[in-house]
């Protein structure tokens, strides 16, 4: 159950000039356990903000002594974390985020874009260095069988040249 514990007398003045009157509530949610909140109620129309759990405490009392010792700085904060939780606030937030993200994953793509250009071309340099090993090959193994027909071809005048004796 939701308990009134207090309400400021002093009004709050927004950075955007509106004006607030600020409550605080609690609820128990666990055994002997109080969550308190602020809620800003806009004295000339808007909509109300409340905040997440601002303290967690023992008892409705030690929420009621909490809430006296709030200054005003800290009201001011608690009204810019209510703002920050509404829809629009989170959806700008969402919005900001994903642009950010997709950013990363354009510069990420333009990376692996130059990577992939550069691997290209050490694979087309490794194509002409394996066809230039290939032709020097080809080269040498026809010269070695060169050779070894002119081998071949010594030793056959040779034999004959013996049999011929």
């Amino acid at each position: 159950m939701v308990h009134f514990v207090m309400q400021y007398s002093q009004v709050l003045v927004a950075t955007d000039r509106n004006e607030y009157v600020v409550r605080v509530y609690a609820s128990t949610h666990a055994v002997a356990r109080w969550d308190a909140w602020f809620v800003f109620f806009p004295l000339h129309g808007g909509r109300e903000l409340a905040t997440d759990r601002e303290t967690t405490q023992g008892s409705l009392a030690a929420v009621s002594y909490w809430a006296s010792g709030i200054t005003t700085t800290y009201l001011e904060g608690a009204l810019e974390r209510a703002r920050a939780l509404l829809p629009e606030a989170r959806l700008a937030r969402r919005a900001h985020h994903a642009e950010r993200e997709e950013d990363l994953a354009r510069a990420e793509a333009a990376t692996y874009a130059r990577a992939a250009a550069i691997a290209r071309l050490d694979a087309q340099e490794a194509a002409r260095r394996r066809r230039e090993a290939e032709q020097h090959l080809v080269q040498e193994r026809a010269r070695a069988s060169r050779m070894e027909a002119d081998l071949h071809e010594r030793a056959a005048a040779a034999a004959r040249s013996e049999a011929a004796e």
